[in-house]
């Protein structure tokens, strides 16, 4: 189109721009100025305060302080107590992952309870395996021992019931027993008898000598029978039935251990032998996996890439504690604690911004990875139950960013920093003075905007909010005039 004009249309053109800007011109140095003029004079003689709305940055943020540390600090120790040999590091010195920092000595004594501990281990394992081989043996061994114990309370049991009363003889055998003690009564009476015919004669007379040697043998015979008699037809003393009955009791339980033991065994190894040999196992094994640790234990290692930060022994130190500690550095970490009214102003992953005591000229970056779930008092202890009034701090665990690592990497743990939270922030935004601002209901606002010398309400959306101005997302635009004083509404 623009290449079908001639000179003469370009020029017309560019007289009608000149004669617009010059008329533009007279109206802003005429009219608008000495409006505006005139308005901010009214305002004033009003007593009415107002800002011009912009468009800015507005950021959120809660200040408070920080200080570096290494936050995966590794402490390290010989396995077991003794004396150090070899000591490799020094405070500062940067190791890498498997460089040998410390030895231990008496290792000998280490070397031999592994050997000890292998030796308890194949014990072990040959006597499960003894269980679960020879099974077949021990079962009929307990198979073996159960028919021997059956027998033998049957030979209890029998024993017990002849010795009862009435069970001891028969019939015949008693009335055998009655019979020959009456011979044996009317022997005796004949024996005594002819003793007494001679009993007067000297102490040496052959008939009399005689007769004596015949009512003993007599007497004797008499007293057999009536033994024979009272066993057949009596029963045991109290301490003889005492020892039956212990001795059928004594059968019984034989039988019962006898038949337990058979259970356990007719299908297969004794499952409590086979569970006790399986824990000695496990036991020896343990054993065996410890002395092996405390023997590996006597080289420290270092585990990873990092520097020492602390070394509290020396060579010929007897030791049982750790006392080496190391960390890694190549990433950088900061405690920061920050006013527990800012509560609300610091979450996981926010932006932080921290310029060390020492390097007072550099902001370095980074989040926050951890927020302590519990409140503190300024003097550091927990609090338990907060008073009303009663001043908290909120504890945090910052990340730096990589561009942090190299410029902070001489600085010492435990340097001190300031340390800003962003808890939000937004670039060339509508903003006014939070003074414009009126709530009329919850997370409802308005600002009064002046528009033809008078004062208008207008709703807004707002968004961030900072001690100064606040965010307007909606409701405002850049150049209007908003009151930012007291405004009576009625």
């Amino acid at each position: 189109m623009f290449s079908k004009l001639n000179k003469k249309h370009y020029l017309i053109a560019l007289s009608v721009i000149l004669i617009l800007s010059a008329a533009g011109f007279a109206y802003y140095k005429m009219v608008y100025i000495p409006a505006q003029t005139t308005t901010a004079i009214s305002l004033a003689s009003q007593n009415i305060q107002t800002a011009v709305v912009q468009q800015g940055d507005i950021i959120i943020y809660a200040r408070g302080t920080g200080t570096l540390i290494a936050r995966d600090e590794i402490n390290l120790g010989f396995g077991t107590g003794g004396p150090i040999s070899e000591l490799n590091v020094r405070i500062g010195d940067k190791v890498h992952a498997g460089d040998v920092l410390a030895v231990q000595g008496n290792r000998e004594r280490l070397e031999a309870a592994v050997v000890a501990d292998q030796i308890s281990v194949l014990n072990a394992k040959n006597a499960l395996q003894y269980l679960e081989e020879n099974s077949a043996m021990v079962a009929a061994q307990a198979q073996l021992d159960l028919a021997n114990a059956t027998a033998a309370l049957n030979t209890a049991e029998r024993n017990w019931f002849v010795q009862q009363q009435g069970n001891r003889a028969s019939s015949f055998t008693i009335a055998t027993a009655q019979a020959t003690l009456v011979l044996a009564k009317n022997e005796l009476d004949l024996a005594l008898a002819d003793y007494n015919l001679v009993s007067a004669r000297p102490v040496g007379d052959l008939e009399r000598a005689q007769a004596e040697l015949n009512l003993a043998a007599a007497q004797q015979k008499y007293d057999s029978a009536a033994r024979q008699l009272a066993w057949v037809t009596g029963k045991p003393s109290e301490i003889q039935q005492m020892q039956l009955d212990a001795e059928v009791a004594l059968a019984e339980a034989r039988l019962a251990q006898a038949q337990s033991e058979w259970e356990k065994v007719k299908d297969g190894p004794d499952p409590d032998k086979v569970a006790l040999a399986k824990l000695q196992l496990a036991s020896a094994e343990a054993n065996l996996a410890l002395s092996k640790r405390n023997l590996e234990g006597s080289v420290i290692v270092a585990p990873m890439k990092g520097t020492i930060l602390s070394v509290v022994a020396k060579v010929g130190d007897d030791i049982s504690s750790p006392f080496i500690s190391m960390a890694d550095l190549s990433q950088q970490y900061l405690t920061i604690s920050l006013d527990g009214t800012d509560i609300d102003k610091i979450a996981l992953d926010y932006k932080v911004e921290v310029i060390f005591d020492a390097l007072p000229n550099h902001i370095f970056t980074g989040r926050v990875i951890q927020i302590d779930p519990n409140l503190y008092a300024p003097t550091g202890e927990r609090i338990a139950a907060q008073t009303p009034g009663q001043i908290t701090v909120v504890k945090g665990l910052v990340s730096l960013d990589e561009s942090a690592i190299t410029a902070i990497d001489n600085l010492p743990l435990g340097m001190t920093a300031t340390v800003d939270v962003i808890g939000g922030q937004a670039q060339g935004v509508i903003i006014v003075p939070v003074e414009a601002l009126h709530e009329q209901s919850p997370g409802q606002y308005a600002v009064f905007v002046m528009e033809n010398g008078g004062q208008k309400l207008h709703p807004v959306v707002v968004g961030l909010m900072g001690f100064s101005f606040v965010e307007i997302k909606s409701g405002l635009h850049v150049g209007e005039i908003v009151v930012t004083s007291l405004v009576n509404t009625k």
